[in-house]
């Protein structure tokens, strides 16, 4: 009899085994990561050719799966393997005819085809309260962003929500090209949001119809008042419509110091981003988020947009679950729920 307990504990550590991995492929299967409340916003990327690869590809991995397919749409401006990726999930492909560059132009002539495809949508039946553009460089915590926007009431409300860009300040009246497209302007200077990630509401949106339907038409403006994307569109809400950028703290892009984010506030962050940030003549200084014990190296993880997003879904098959996880940040929505 002796001889056949250790057999037994034997099958009976399988058999919990078997049962564990039962149990977790059920959870993983049933798991959706599907914000709540995102249905109501269409969101817009901006990305070209030479960054599918390493930043594309990343955001297919990551907090793109917060969303429903049918909401994302990402123009770009070359189809290949990680946009047709892309498509086998159900996004939306924009494929554009505009340049490869980042230069104004060419950036003026992407958002065109973003606002375009917004008035299709909605023309067609959409029902989006939002619309949010997002450069391929950002990671979009849905979540807080849901929560932000549920706030206002985008039917009503002509709400234009962002983070302050550099040199925010644009006195009208130094712009001579402006003066002669907008003569019936409503303001001597506005504030305008950074590019890379903002929020109109459907009520706004509207409103900037005249100005923004049409895939050319934005270019023709930009070119028109000599500004890149960002300035042109802060001119049209603000100097010619009058209305004010609302600014939102938790939008972070890299412009930002990333590393100064508390730790203990990276889940309440909207977006985060990557890059490296110029030190007046000196060596540029590497800019990301700083989460400690993250799941993934910098080496693997040079965004730290994976640790990020494991960090926001630690439920993920390929993030870990951890107590020490919990422990550290207890706020996680997983955490609360066991």
């Amino acid at each position: 009899m002796g001889k056949r307990r250790p057999y037994n504990a034997l099958l009976a550590c399988l058999a919990a085994l078997c049962v564990f991995l039962l149990i977790r492929r059920l959870l993983t299967k049933s798991l959706s990561l599907v914000v709540p409340g995102s249905s109501v916003i269409h969101f817009s990327i901006r990305t070209t050719a030479s960054y599918h690869k390493s930043r594309l590809d990343v955001l297919l991995r990551t907090w793109l799966n917060t969303v429903e397919p049918k909401q994302i749409h990402i123009a770009t401006d070359v189809m290949d393997t990680w946009t047709k990726t892309a498509q086998d999930s159900e996004y939306q492909i924009i494929q554009t005819s505009c340049d490869q560059s980042h230069h104004s132009e060419a950036l003026c002539c992407k958002s065109g085809f973003e606002y375009e495809q917004y008035y299709i949508d909605t023309g067609g039946g959409g029902t989006s309260s939002w619309y949010c553009h997002f450069d391929d460089d950002m990671y979009v915590n849905v979540g807080a962003l849901v929560d932000t926007l549920a706030k206002y009431k985008p039917d009503r409300d002509r709400l234009y929500l962002g983070k302050l860009s550099v040199g925010h300040e644009y006195k009208v009246q130094s712009n001579e090209r402006f003066l002669r497209q907008f003569p019936n302007h409503n303001t001597s200077y506005y504030r305008f949001g950074t590019g890379a990630a903002y929020c109109i509401s459907s009520s706004l949106m509207k409103e900037l119809e005249p100005y923004l339907r049409g895939p050319k038409r934005f270019v023709e403006t930009c070119k028109a008042i000599g500004e890149p994307d960002d300035v042109t569109l802060g001119a049209l809400i603000g100097a010619v419509l009058g209305y004010e950028l609302t600014v939102v703290p938790l939008i972070n892009t890299h412009y930002n110091y990333l590393p100064s984010i508390d730790s203990n506030s990276l889940v309440d962050q909207i977006t985060i981003s990557f890059g490296q940030l110029d030190m007046m003549g000196q060596s540029p200084l590497k800019n990301v988020i700083i989460i400690p014990n993250a799941q993934f190296s910098e080496e693997d993880d040079p965004t730290r947009f994976l640790s990020y997003h494991c960090l926001l879904h630690p439920m993920v098959p390929w993030c870990a679950r951890s107590l020490y996880h919990c422990l550290v940040y207890p706020m996680t929505s997983w955490c609360k729920i066991t």
